[in-house]
């Protein structure tokens, strides 16, 4: 029988896979990753009346270490998209809230949202953590976020980039310490303002900073391009009549 190296399931409405270097940790590595994902969600759902982020009060908190890794990551993406994902409610100022450790200062009206960033945060947590216990290779895939870490495959990891069946499809290899995530206008769609682009794709040292660009990128319009070189990050871009634009290196 031919050893597994992956497995898949559906968790927060997503498709999720992990895929690792040794056959042999691959069960031990799912486990890990669905542990981690459940502590994710109660820490981070709004939706979860029992929630860490719901039982936040103005001021000082103090906090799990998990948590503060996903505002830390959330605070880092707002500063280095201009505050295109604040992660706050009603678009609040964020500029306030600190985190020192697992202290948590939270400013007067002001609640934290981080659905914008908990997916790649995720990732990136889950693919780091379990490839240093496991002491092997990790790709994770939460939906169009993806995190690698730990060793590398001898023909590097194999990504499939493609938004729904029938979008322009291609395939990249990336190292361990690297993540790719994918932004799309498709789900929603809004008629009255069709975006120029369809779908936009960013290679980056981590999967949390390449959500962050792009996400930003996916709602410009002609600047996407101009913003992502600035970046300096690897991208690809497909508008909606299904060309594909490819800037910064992208990797074949």
């Amino acid at each position: 029988m031919t050893p597994r190296h992956a497995e898949e399931w559906s968790v927060w409405g997503l498709h999720a896979r992990v895929v690792v270097t040794d056959a042999a940790a691959l069960d031990s590595a799912t486990n890990l990753i669905r542990g981690y994902l459940s502590a994710a969600d109660v820490a981070t759902n709004r939706d979860r009346a029992d929630s860490e982020i719901r039982n936040l009060r103005p001021g000082h908190n103090t906090v799990t270490p998990m948590f503060a890794r996903f505002v830390s990551d959330a605070l880092a993406a707002a500063q280095a998209g201009d505050g295109t994902l604040g992660p706050t409610v009603t678009g609040a100022d964020w500029r306030g809230i600190t985190v020192d450790g697992t202290d948590l200062h939270l400013p007067d009206g002001v609640e934290l949202d981080l659905s914008a960033t908990a997916r790649a945060s995720a990732a990136d947590h889950c693919a780091a953590s379990t490839a240093e216990l496991l002491e092997c290779g990790v790709l994770v895939a939460l939906g169009g976020d993806i995190a690698a870490a730990g060793t590398t495959p001898s023909e590097r990891w194999q990504v499939q980039v493609q938004d729904l069946p029938g979008d322009p499809t291609c395939q990249i290899s990336i190292p361990s310490g690297a993540g790719v995530a994918t932004a799309s206008t498709v789900k929603p769609l809004h008629p009255e303002s069709v975006p120029q682009w369809r779908t936009v794709s960013v290679v980056a040292q981590t999967c949390t900073r390449a959500h962050m660009a792009s996400t930003t990128a996916v709602g410009m319009a002609g600047g996407a391009i101009d913003y992502l070189d600035r970046l300096e990050l690897p991208a690809r871009l497909v508008d909606q009549e299904f060309r594909v634009v490819t800037i910064g290196g992208w990797p074949s």
